[in-house]
């Protein structure tokens, strides 16, 4: 809602349609048009340029790769929910357990209420099946059931973090598969193209669906005061982010920041009196460095980089 106000109060109250839902697109002389589905029958919206931000099931994605077919699924499922209690550890960690197929993911959300002392905590539960079992289809609004994967935590109580107890406190739980999509070799077709998840699915590890959708918007945005509202614009900003962006995609099948639990598990069996003895700091620093590098988060040469576009 943060996002639609900006949006809104910079291009106008019109700047948003809801109850549209795209369904593909066609040049128009010098210009686009936008193929949308409405409660009233078909239309059709013209303008310069498309820019699909319209998810992993992207219509404008389909149109320009019609032979792709369905998100590519590894297995692992994700159960996520928020939960009041109380902080844990500093109060404002973030904390991963577990290994490659079986994790959870808590941290907070808000500050302590001051009456009662309670965060809103942010948690995921996840665990990978076999892929040849099938799958729903990934929907972040599918309630789920708690006892489809509470079982499998159920031990998991620490003297700061109660894992079962936080579960089944929570609210609501949603179920989600975890899916991506293979790479591309081109995300713009005409005077379309794609950003965000339409372009780049990728693994929701180490907040990179947000962060790349960012830096999609801020390198576009710069592109098209460089080149203007034109098809060149596209080109030139797909040509700056798609190669980084295929790569971070690939990393977090598997090599991204979280498979250091994955090491500790196969050294240790996930067993030991201090994580020092299994894995040291450096290393631990060094997978990390790998990581930003390829996802271009390494804060000093962010920090040295020249501003990418202008904001008012």
């Amino acid at each position: 809602m943060a996002l639609f106000r900006a949006l809104t109060d910079r291009a106008g109250a019109g700047a948003v349609l809801t109850g549209h839902r795209v369904t593909g697109f066609k040049a128009a002389g010098t210009g686009v048009m936008l193929e949308v589905q409405t409660p009233s029958g078909s239309s059709e919206i013209e303008g310069a340029l498309i820019v699909a931000a319209d998810g992993i099931h992207s219509a404008i994605r389909k149109q320009m790769q019609p032979a792709e077919g369905a998100p590519v699924w590894g297995g692992a499922i994700l159960w996520r929910g928020t939960t009041r209690a109380k902080p844990f550890l500093t109060g404002a960690s973030m904390v991963l357990a577990g290994h490659d197929t079986q994790r959870v993911v808590v941290y907070p959300i808000s500050r302590p209420d001051p009456e009662t002392g309670l965060s809103l905590l942010n948690w995921i539960a996840e665990r990978t099946v076999d892929p040849a079992d099938g799958w729903r289809k990934e929907d972040w609004n599918r309630t789920a059931r708690i006892s489809d994967f509470l079982p499998y935590f159920e031990d998991w109580t620490f003297d700061w973090l109660n894992v079962p107890a936080m579960i089944r406190a929570a609210d609501s739980v949603f179920e989600y598969p975890m899916v991506d999509r293979d790479p591309i070799g081109g995300w713009t077709m005409g005077r379309a193209t794609l950003i965000g998840d339409a372009a780049h699915p990728t693994y929701p590890v180490g907040s990179n669906g947000a962060s790349q959708a960012i830096v999609d918007a801020r390198i576009l945005g710069a592109s098209i005061i460089k080149h203007g509202v034109t098809a060149t614009a596209l080109h030139s900003y797909e040509d700056a982010v798609r190669p980084a962006a295929n790569a971070v995609v690939l990393a977090n099948r598997g090599s991204g920041p979280d498979a250091v639990m994955q090491i500790v598990e196969d050294r240790c069996g996930g067993v030991f009196d201090h994580i020092d003895d299994v894995i040291s700091r450096k290393e631990l620093a060094d997978h990390a460095a790998r990581y930003k590098q390829l996802a271009g988060l390494a804060v000093d040469e962010l920090n040295n980089r020249a501003q990418t576009i202008s904001v008012p």
